[in-house]
C-alpha cells in the first residue's frame, strides 16, 4: 500500500507538469511547479528541462528529483521520463499512448515503526483535502455499489464503461534503483538494475505481455514474464528466482528464533496460470530450491543442508491437490542437546515464539465463522522422496556422564508417498564402528495412529552408551555388541509389538562408589548368569499398550524387562551353579573356541553379534602390528548345505503359503527354523514340491549367498582400526575343498 502511494506522489506531479506544458508552456510549467513544490507536496523538488514537441505530441522531463524533509537527500528520482501519445486514434475511438520511457528511477524508502519517509507527504494530502457532503453521499453510493458487485467478474475494458479502447505501447523502465530499510529492525533490501519491459498494455481482449528483472544487492537477482488479459482476466506468470541471499531476512528471524549466523541461497522457476477472479483456482508448477543453509546458533553449534529441492507437478487450493514430482534433501546435518532442566536446543532456539502472547482478555474470545461448506478433500502425492548423506549427532547432559553419539548416512526412501492410501517408506544409518540400521515402515499419512514398522539394528558396539548403564546402575559397559529386531504393529494407538536382543561378549567395570544409581543390580553377576557358554544373551521382549497413555514408554518397557531379568538371574542361586558347572571357566571372558576359527551357518545371509565380534577381536592384532595380513577363509560342506538348503526353502515358502506373506524379516526366519521335519502340513507341502528344486540351482545360489557374507564381513572389519585393504581379505574356499563337517571361516595369518 505504501509502494503504491509513492507511485500515486510521481504519477500526480506527472500529471501537473503535463498539463501545465500543454497550457502553458514546458518552461512555465517547470519554474512553477519547482518554485511552489513545497506548497504542492511539502518537499523541495527538481526539475532540469521539460520540453513538449506538439509535432510528435511528446513530453520529455529530465533530471527530476523530490528531496527529503532536509531539502538534499533525493526520495524519489530519475534521469529521464518520455510519453508520446497518438491523437489521430482518438477518431478511431481508441486512447493510444505509443512509448512511456522512465530511465534510472530512484526511489528510497524508510520505515520505522509505523511511519514512513513520505507521511509527512500523506499528512498534507489529508489535511489539504477536502470534501463537501456531496462527494462524500456520492463516495458512499458508489462504494454500495461496488459492495454490490464484488460477485461479479472483475473487468477492466473500457469500451464498455467510456466507448473507448485503450493501447499503451513501448512502455519501458531501465536501471532503476529501489531501496527499503526497515531502521527499527537494521535490514535493508535493494533492489538494483531494476528494469521492465511492457511491449504493450491493452485494456481489450488482447494479450499483454510484461517483463521484469531485477538484481538484489546482496545476492540473486529475480525475473518474472506475466502475460495478462483485462477482458479474460486470464493470466500466466512465470518467476525465476536465481541464488538469492538468504541473509537479508536475518533482521527479522529475531522475531522468531535465537540465532547467531544464518546464510544460504534460494533458487525459484515457477510458473502459476489461472484467472484473477479464480485465484485460488489457478495451477502452480516448477521448482524450487534451497542452498548452502547454514544455522549457527548461539552456542556455535551449526544445523543445516547442502541442498534440498522440489519439484512441484501441480498445486491447486482451489482443488486441494498437490502432485510433487520430487523432493530431495541431499547433505542435511542436524544435533539434539538434552540439558538437565529438559529442554533442548530447540527449545532454545525457538525461545522468541514460544513465549506467551499477550491479549486482552476480551478480544482474546473471537467465535469461529460458521461455514456449511464442506472442505475438499485433500490430494497430495510425493512421487519421490529421497534424503541422502544426512548426519545427526545427540548430547544428553542428563546423565552423570553425557552421553555423546552421531548416526551417519542416514537415508530415506520412498515412492508414490499419498496422504490418504498406505506408503512405504525405507530409512537406513550407519552408527559408530560398524553399526547399521533399518528401518521399513508402512502406513497413511492422514492416520498415523494405523501402521506397521519394522527396525532391524545390527553390530551395535554396546560401549558407546556407557552413560546410560553407570547413570542407572552404576557400572560402565566396557564391551559388547547387540542385535535388535522388532515388529510392530499399530492401529488406532494401540500397539503390538515383537523385540528380540541378541547381545554379544557384554562386560562391565567396577560399580562406582560414589554415584548413587536409579536400580540397584548386580550387573556383573547378573550378565555372567545370563551369558551361555558362547558369551551370548539373546532373549525376546513382547510390548502391548496405547501410545497415546501418558503411562506408556516403549524405551521404559524395554529397560525395565531387561532390569527385570538380570535380578531375576542374579538372586538364583541355583541357576548360578547350573551355569558354573555346564560352561566352568569359559563363561568369563571371550571364547573364541579354537583361535583360528569362527563358526557361522552357510543358510544364513548376514552374521550374529557373537561372530562380528570375533572377528573384530580377531583383526585388534592388526592395529599393533602393520607387518601382519589376514585372510578369512569361508568353507562348509556343500553337499550337506544344500539339502539342508532345499529344506530350508521349502519350509520357507510353505511358510509364505500359510502365514500369507511375501517379504520376510529376521523374526520370520526364526519362525521358518521352528517347523519341525515331522509337521504333517509341511511334509505333504514338500511331497508335492520338492520336484521343483534343481540342485544345481540351489548350488549357484548357495555360493552367491557364501559370498555376499564375504563382502559383509569385509565391510564390517574395513572399519576397524588398523584394517587396510591390503592387510584384510575375505575370500570363500575352491570348490574342491567344500567339504568339512563344519561351516566355519579359518583365519590364516601371513607377514606382508
Amino acid at each position: 500500500m505504501k509502494k503504491r502511494y509513492i507511485a500515486l506522489i510521481v504519477l500526480a506531479v506527472l500529471i501537473v507538469i503535463v498539463i501545465a506544458a500543454l497550457k502553458l508552456g514546458p518552461g512555465i510549467a517547470k519554474d512553477y511547479v519547482v518554485a511552489h513544490s513545497e506548497e504542492l507536496i511539502g518537499r523541495k523538488m527538481k526539475i532540469e528541462n521539460v520540453e513538449f514537441s506538439p509535432f510528435s505530441f511528446t513530453v520529455t522531463v529530465d533530471d527530476f528529483a523530490i528531496y527529503e524533509t532536509d531539502g538534499t537527500t533525493p526520495f524519489v528520482a530519475f534521469e529521464k521520463f518520455r510519453i508520446n501519445a497518438n491523437p489521430t486514434r482518438l477518431l478511431k475511438k481508441e486512447i493510444s499512448v505509443s512509448e512511456i520511457y522512465l530511465k534510472g528511477l530512484y526511489t528510497r524508502v524508510t520505515q520505522k515503526g509505523s511511519q514512513f519517509n513520505f507521511s509527512d507527504i500523506l499528512d498534507k494530502f489529508a489535511a489539504d483535502s477536502t470534501a463537501d457532503s456531496s462527494a462524500t453521499k456520492a463516495s458512499a453510493a458508489s462504494t454500495q455499489k461496488q459492495d454490490a458487485d464484488t460477485a461479479q467478474a472483475l473487468n477492466l475494458d473500457p469500451t464498455e464503461s467510456i466507448g473507448f479502447s485503450v493501447a499503451l505501447e513501448n512502455i519501458t523502465l531501465e536501471k532503476g534503483n529501489i531501496i527499503y530499510e526497515d531502521l527499527k529492525v537494521g535490514s535493508k533490501i535493494h533492489l538494483e538494475d531494476f528494469s521492465v519491459a511492457i511491449p504493450a498494455v491493452y485494456f481489450s481482449n488482447k494479450n499483454t505481455d510484461i517483463g521484469v528483472n531485477l538484481k538484489f544487492a546482496n545476492g540473486g537477482d529475480l525475473g518474472v514474464k506475466v502475460q495478462f488479459n483485462m477482458k479474460t482476466q486470464d493470466f500466466g506468470v512465470n518467476v525465476t528466482l536465481n541464488k538469492l541471499a538468504l541473509a537479508i531476512a536475518k533482521p527479522y528471524l529475531k522475531d522468531f528464533i535465537n540465532y547467531k549466523d544464518f546464510e544460504g541461497s534460494l533458487g525459484v522457476n515457477l510458473n502459476v496460470a489461472g484467472n484473477v477472479n479464480h485465484i485460488l483456482a489457478s495451477n502452480v508448477s516448477g521448482t524450487v530450491a534451497v542452498d548452502g543453509i547454514k544455522l549457527t546458533e548461539t552456542s556455535g553449534n551449526v544445523i543445516g543442508v547442502s541442498h534440498v529441492g522440489v519439484g512441484i507437478a501441480k498445486a491447486n487450493l482451489d482443488q486441494m491437490d498437490f502432485r510433487v514430482d520430487s523432493v530431495v534433501v541431499d547433505g542435511a546435518s542436524a544435533h539434539l542437546d538434552l540439558f538437565k532442566d529438559g529442554k533442548t536446543n530447540i527449545d532454545v532456539l525457538l525461545e522468541p515464539i514460544m513465549k506467551p502472547a499477550k491479549s486482552n482478555t476480551a478480544d482474546s474470545i473471537v467465535e469461529e465463522p460458521k461455514s456449511d461448506e464442506k472442505s475438499k478433500p485433500l490430494k497430495a502425492i510425493v512421487n519421490k522422496l529421497a534424503v541422502v548423506n544426512t548426519t545427526v549427532s545427540a548430547t544428553d547432559h542428563t546423565p552423570k556422564q553425557p552421553f555423546n553419539y552421531k548416526v551417519s548416512n542416514i537415508a530415506v526412501n520412498g515412492s508414490n508417498i499419498n496422504f490418504n492410501t498406505p506408503c512405504a517408506i525405507n530409512v537406513t544409518a550407519a552408527f559408530p564402528e560398524g553399526g547399521s540400521l533399518s528401518l521399513k515402515y508402512k502406513g497413511a499419512l492422514s492416520d498415523i495412529s494405523t501402521m506397521d514398522a519394522y527396525i532391524s539394528v545390527k553390530n551395535l558396539a554396546l560401549k558407546h552408551f556407557s552413560p546410560y548403564s553407570h547413570h542407572y546402575t552404576g557400572y560402565p559397559i566396557s564391551s559388547g555388541t547387540m542385535a535388535f529386531a522388532s515388529e510392530n504393529k499399530m492401529s488406532g494407538w494401540n500397539i503390538e509389538s515383537k523385540n528380540t536382543i541378541d547381545i554379544y561378549n557384554i562386560d562391565v567395570g567396577d560399580k562406582d562408589s560414589n554415584t548413587d544409581p536409579e536400580y540397584t543390580v548386580p550387573m556383573k553377576v547378573g550378565l555372567y548368569i545370563l551369558k551361555d557358554k558362547n558369551d551370548k544373551i539373546q532373549f525376546d521382549v513382547p510390548v502391548k499398550g496405547n501410545v497415546k497413555d501418558p503411562e506408556f514408554s516403549y524405551v521404559k518397557i524395554v529397560w525395565k524387562t531387561v532390569m527385570n531379568l538380570l535380578i531375576k538371574v542374579a538372586l538364583s542361586p541355583f541357576k548360578v551353579v547350573g551355569n558354573v558347572a555346564a560352561t566352568g571357566a569359559g563363561a568369563v571372558g571371550l571364547d573364541l573356541g579354537k583361535n583360528d576359527e569362527i563358526r557361522i551357518d552357510a543358510l544364513a545371509t548376514s552374521f550374529s553379534s557373537e561372530q562380528y565380534a570375533k572377528a573384530q577381536k580377531m583383526v585388534e592384532a592388526l592395529a599393533k602390528d602393520n607387518k601382519l595380513k589376514m585372510n578369512f577363509v569361508q568353507t562348509f560342506n556343500l553337499k550337506r548345505t544344500v539339502d539342508a538348503y532345499k529344506t530350508r526353502k521349502l519350509k520357507t515358502e510353505f511358510y509364505k503359503a500359510t502365514q500369507n506373506k511375501t517379504t520376510l524379516n529376521e523374526l520370520d526366519e526364526k519362525a521358518i527354523q521352528a517347523i519341525a521335519d515331522k509337521d504333517s502340513a509341511y511334509a505333504a507341502y514338500a511331497d508335492a514340491h520338492a520336484k521343483e528344486l534343481d540342485r544345481k540351482t540351489l548350488e549357484k545360489e548357495i555360493l552367491e549367498m557364501a559370498e555376499a557374507r564375504n563382502q559383509e564381513l569385509l565391510k564390517t572389519l574395513q572399519q576397524q582400526p588398523g584394517v587396510t585393504k591390503k592387510n584384510v581379505t575375505v575370500t570363500t574356499a575352491p570348490r574342491s575343498a567344500l567339504t568339512p563337517k563344519k561351516a566355519m571361516y579359518k583365519v590364516q595369518i601371513d607377514v606382508q
